[in-house]
């Protein structure tokens, strides 16, 4: 299947969903996407055509252009050089062709929304402020937290305040007064010490 078909498909998915939030996903994806292409492009052509230019020179590219953490380092290293300009925009590329295979390939074979786990996943540190790895923990383990949310919220529904719990009745109350726990020192004998 040619890429014209695959965006047309995914054009009539995106249409016909019944997930709004995917709709809006897709558009915030893009563009931040977009904005991403504009400042590496602008940066690009400045740093190819003036020689007075740096690459990070040309304009805040880490606010303005919302690029991950990584792709900054490697141009902080030394953005006057052309090795490190191409090796930040390869790592750029690998990044998003990671981000398809694992998490926009992942969530379309088992039909989860995938532009907005796509979105949360890549841009969700620049726009929350939080560590990648902080969404991709809750993108891998969302069944799970899901399970641990349902689970508070049903122990939360049938709480009862009369109910007394075995840890504040008065015989365990008691039972810990009594028995207080003393470690006692280990004696060393002199001998053992010197050798």
């Amino acid at each position: 299947m040619g890429l014209k078909e695959e965006f047309n498909r995914e054009q009539k998915e995106l249409l016909e969903s019944k997930r709004p939030y995917e709709t809006a996903a897709f558009i915030l994806f893009s563009l931040l996407f977009l904005q991403q292409l504009f400042y590496l492009g602008r940066n690009f052509i400045r740093f190819a055509f003036d020689s007075t230019v740096t690459f990070m020179s040309t304009t805040n590219i880490t606010v303005g252009g919302n690029l991950m953490t990584f792709v900054t380092r490697i141009l902080n290293i030394d953005s006057t050089k052309w090795i490190y300009v191409l090796l930040a925009i390869g790592m750029w590329l690998l990044y998003y062709v990671l981000i398809y295979y694992f998490v926009w390939n992942y969530c379309k074979k088992r039909g989860l929304a995938k532009w907005t786990w796509t979105t949360f996943v890549v841009f969700g540190p620049a726009i929350f402020l939080a560590p990648p790895y902080i969404w991709f923990v809750i993108y891998v383990f969302r069944p799970y937290i899901m399970r641990f949310i349902k689970k508070a919220v049903v122990e939360f529904r049938e709480f009862d305040p009369n109910k007394e719990f075995p840890e504040e009745g008065e015989d365990y109350q008691s039972k810990v007064k009594e028995e207080p726990r003393v470690d006692k020192p280990k004696v060393v004998d002199k001998e053992e010490f010197i050798d």
